[in-house]
């Protein structure tokens, strides 16, 4: 089928196409192949629906040299330029050797649909000694020979390696045609016809193979030829081949090596098995040229060897080399090479030497590193200010770190301002966005923590309820580091208490550091300078800088001032463990002003607070706190007195002393006559606790207000003492159960005195199946004792039937039960 220059060929199934094919995968007009060069061809989709592959490659649209194989479905076609009367061979198997077929003298557009014919066996290769004529066929050595090449007199020790090249099974894949130098060419063709014919998947046994030869220069040119197609092979679908004009590859000397090769298809070769994945090959391509000192050679080898998996000293060598040559491409890889994670030399003397003879010749990515040297003192001595500039050529260059860099006296002065504006929150919430959580020095401050810097910025909204506080301009940065900037801020306030009103102007130097969270204050002095005091200065506590600015208050203001302190402490008690901050104001307030009541409130809300966390756990997060407890019930506050009267009856914080416990709780009822004083002093008594038990004191206690009580507290100690009289009057086991009653759901341990009272004494079956009901659900409560009764009433049959698995059950689990904790008296109020 004749086709001229610039001409098409329609394929598809419709009968009026020039390739007609059939199958379900072929469209009526499926491709176009249009010739726009001697042996090139450009294949483009007819319709989008379309579907097809050019040597294995899927596109729409591609550009190929002949010989290459068409793939529609399963169906492949071998295409190529023939003389008239030529038949074309199939193609063998890519690692199999190949004979290129002898052309006739007069080439005639021919057009051929059945198989191609057998070929012709391929003549043997003519010994090295002799030429080799150019009808005569040319033997390609198998890629496993390639190995023979590797060991070269003239290569350095580092790339004596053994390269192995495992040949692909399959199809012959020719992807990108390599144009044979003169010695591998036939004669000259004439305008030759694109062939179609079906690629036979069979191997020919008529086909005799080429038996190879060793021969040097027939095994380098195979090695350059297989090198470039597999090359080209993995970069096809990124059109790298793209544009490529066509070259010749000379070879006029049979003699190993490359000098008589043109260099730029050296490194072409070079560059596309390096991009391969086949650095090694690649830089024993290159080396020869290197050694000649070619500078693009140079560059390649250093990146081949870069590639190579391991980093090599020999490397960035051989692109400072290159550099320094005039390959201006190899300094951006000289800088990337220092900055290698792997370059155990990179914070080296020579390493800056580099990275500076990069940077003074322009390439811009060697200004961030050369910073960093200088920033660090890495292979340079230290110098923020020659940092600095090569920050801003980095930055100038596009390098976003850089710009991070040179914004630190920006966003240092940025840190502070926000600082101070702060000033002006009614909060101190904000306070850990603007200081560092460990800061060095806070005003007058040596290393405070976090809850010291909030009580005093607190403290400075408690003496000026209102504040404008303004950033002036003027502020100073002076770099330390990138990372720690020292600040001058100016700063101008107005502070206002009822009619005192006080300005100024002040200076705040602040030292601020780079944290992970980013910019903090590290440590704040201010100074301040007075222009107005209203209405009169002896109205103001005057001081250096601006905490130390108070008003002077009268005793009517200083007792609200401390108790508003103390409410504000005071609020969220409730969800707080630590007392230690509202115990201190309170103590301060109860020395500040003795003959005052304001205090005493919250000194025995706090103290109930701490009594209840007491009995829940047995303990505080501090019991130094027990000290502070002491003081303030010598002050007379009935709670802390009772506090202390726990403390000393458990021995926790102070010496143990059960007698003075006792003495305390009889002297809180005493003060105080509360009802909760009251009922531990009646339970001492009781008991017997501290001092000989005294059941007639302690009844004159429980039978002035307890009998009828519905505190559970009182009821069941009232129930206790009741029990003991109805032991000698059985009349009053109606009394005894009724007081349980009325707090049994409350108190399990007082639903478990009242179920045994309906055992032992009630009078019914009835009566009695309601108290083993009752006793089960106190010993379901976790009633240590109403576990124990339990077992007995299911061994003995007592209100229910004998169970002895049952028994032992709860027999067991009592063993295992640790007593219930006691609970306070307030735990029931409310």
């Amino acid at each position: 089928m004749a086709c001229a220059m610039d001409s098409s060929i329609a394929l598809g199934s419709a009968p009026e196409g020039e390739i007609v094919l059939d199958g379900e995968a072929v469209l009526s007009r499926h491709c176009v192949l249009r010739r726009i060069g001697e042996r090139r061809f450009q294949i483009s989709r007819a319709v989008p629906e379309a579907r097809f592959t050019v040597n294995g490659v899927t596109a729409s649209e591609l550009e190929v040299e002949t010989p290459f194989q068409f793939g529609i479905g399963d169906e492949l076609i071998t295409f190529d330029l023939a003389t008239e009367g030529m038949l074309l061979p199939e193609l063998p198997a890519w690692d199999e050797p190949v004979a290129l077929p002898k052309p006739s003298a007069e080439p005639e557009p021919v057009a051929e649909s059945a198989p191609a014919a057998e070929p012709e066996p391929a003549a043997a290769p003519p010994p090295p000694d002799e030429p080799v004529a150019a009808e005569e066929a040319v033997e390609i050595l198998a890629p496993t020979e390639w190995q023979q090449v590797a060991a070269r007199a003239s290569r350095r020790d580092y790339l004596l390696q053994p390269i192995t090249v495992r040949p692909r099974t399959g199809e012959r894949l020719g992807e990108v045609l390599i144009d044979l130098p003169p010695l591998f060419t036939v004669a000259a063709e004439p305008p030759a016809t694109p062939v179609a014919s079906k690629a036979s998947h069979e191997t020919h046994p008529n086909v005799e193979k080429a038996v190879p030869e060793e021969s040097s220069p027939l095994l380098f040119a195979s090695l350059m030829i297989c090198g470039v197609m597999i090359a080209a092979i993995f970069y096809w679908q990124h059109h790298l081949d793209s544009g490529a004009q066509e070259t010749e590859m000379v070879l006029d000397s049979p003699e190993p090596g490359m000098r008589d090769v043109e260099a730029d298809q050296v490194l072409k070769a070079v560059m596309g098995l390096r991009r391969a994945s086949l650095p090694m090959i690649s830089a024993h391509l290159a080396m020869p040229l290197a050694e000649e000192g070619d500078a693009r050679a140079m560059h390649e080898l250093a990146l081949a060897l870069l590639a190579s998996g391991e980093f090599s000293e020999e490397a960035v060598f051989l692109l400072r080399q290159a550099a320094e040559s005039g390959e201006r491409d190899a300094l951006a890889d000289l800088a990337e090479a220092v900055e290698n994670p792997l370059n155990m030399a990179r914070y080296s003397p020579d390493s800056f030497q580099h990275l500076d003879f990069a940077a003074h010749l322009g390439e811009s990515s060697a200004w961030m590193p050369l910073g960093e040297r200088y920033e660090h003192g890495h292979g340079v001595a230290r110098s923020l200010e020659h940092a600095l500039a090569a920050y801003e050529k980095a930055h100038a260059a596009g390098e976003r770190r850089a710009a991070v860099k040179l914004a630190a006296k920006r966003d240092a002065l940025g840190c502070v301002a926000a600082f101070v504006r702060s000033w002006n929150e009614p909060s101190v919430a904000s306070l850990p966005d603007h200081v560092s959580t460990a800061p060095e020095r806070f005003f007058e401050h040596e290393k405070p923590s976090m809850e010291t810097l909030l009580r005093a910025e607190e403290q400075l909204r408690a003496w000026w309820p209102k504040r404008r506080i303004s950033v002036e301009g003027g502020g100073t940065a002076n770099l330390h580091s990138f990372e720690r900037v020292e600040v001058m801020q100016p700063f101008q306030f107005e502070l206002q208490r009822g009619e005192r009103i006080a300005r100024g102007r002040g200076l705040l130097t602040c030292a601020v550091a780079r944290e992970e969270a980013g910019w903090r204050v590290v440590s704040a002095q201010d100074e301040i300078a007075l222009n107005e005091m209203l209405p009169t200065g002896a109205q103001f506590l005057t001081g250096p800088s601006l905490r130390a600015l108070k008003p002077a208050l009268s005793p009517v203001e200083r007792v609200e001032q401390s108790r508003l302190e103390i409410l504000e402490t005071m609020r969220g008690l409730e969800e707080t463990q630590d007392f230690k901050p509202a115990l201190s104001l309170i103590l301060g307030a109860a020395a500040a002003f003795p003959q005052e009541a304001f205090w005493r409130p919250f000194a025995d809300k706090l103290c109930d607070r701490m009594a209840r966390e007491f009995f829940r756990q047995g303990r505080w997060e501090d019991g130094t706190w027990a000290g502070q407890v002491r003081q303030l019930a010598a002050t007379g506050s009935v709670s802390a007195i009772l506090l202390e009267g726990h403390l000393r009856m458990a021995g926790y914080g102070v010496a143990r002393d059960e007698r003075l416990a006792v003495e305390l709780y009889q002297k809180a009822f005493e003060i105080g006559r509360r009802r909760d004083a009251r009922f531990y002093y009646a339970e001492a008594l009781f008991e017997g606790r501290g001092v000989p038990q005294d059941l007639e004191k302690a009844g004159m206690l429980v039978l002035s207000s307890m009998t009828r009580s519905k505190h559970p507290l009182e009821a069941f100690l009232a129930a206790q003492w009741l029990w003991l009289k109805a032991e000698r009057d059985p009349s009053l086991w109606p009394e005894v159960h009724d007081t349980l009653s009325r707090v049994a759901e409350k108190h399990p341990p007082a639903r478990h005195l009242a179920a045994v009272v309906m055992l032992n004494h009630g009078k019914t079956s009835r009566e009695r199946k309601n108290g083993f009901a009752a006793l089960k659900a106190a010993a379901e409560s976790g009633v240590l004792e109403a576990m124990k009764n339990l077992s007995k009433c299911y061994q003995d049959g007592v209100g229910c039937e004998k169970d002895f698995q049952a028994a032992m059950l709860w027999k067991q689990k009592a063993a295992v039960t640790e007593p219930p904790r006691r609970r306070h008296y307030t735990e029931f109020e409310g």
